[in-house]
């Protein structure tokens, strides 16, 4: 597992990025270990997505694409907690037992917010202690 973690300190560069070239701070309120979440306003989410794809690729689901089945058969979507037609999800394919993600997910309440969200996905506890020790204060 521990080849695994300069692709992904590589890839949690993009938090630097967001905080220092788009202003957005982390939400103090997440104590997920293996999440970064910020709150952004609506409108930089297009340059925002640009600087994402640099690290992540194309979105592995973009807003305005159903995601029904996805929520309930895909291993990944349902790790991240599901995804909705407006909600932009890209992944990081890192190992077999572990993905890396970023989301947008506009605010219900408050459209012109959009929480992003950049976690890692494990599939296994072992993984998940792992890399929550390895990458402790990193996200």
């Amino acid at each position: 597992m521990k080849n695994y973690l300069p692709e992904i300190r590589k890839t949690l560069k993009l938090i630097n990025v967001i905080e220092k070239k788009y202003n957005i701070k982390a939400n103090n309120d997440v104590d997920e270990p293996l999440l970064y979440c910020g709150v952004a306003d609506t409108n930089l989410i297009t340059a925002l997505a640009t600087e994402v794809e640099t690290f992540f690729g194309k979105p592995y689901k973009p807003a305005g694409e159903g995601a029904f089945f996805k929520n309930y058969f895909d291993k990944f979507v349902r790790g991240v907690g599901g995804t909705r037609k407006d909600q932009t999800l890209y992944r990081k394919p890192i190992s077999d037992q572990a993905c890396m993600y970023c989301a947008f997910w506009p605010w219900g309440s408050k459209p012109v917010k959009t929480s992003v969200r950049i976690g890692l996905v494990c599939y296994g506890a072992d993984e998940r202690e792992f890399f929550t020790k390895e990458l402790k204060d990193e996200f």
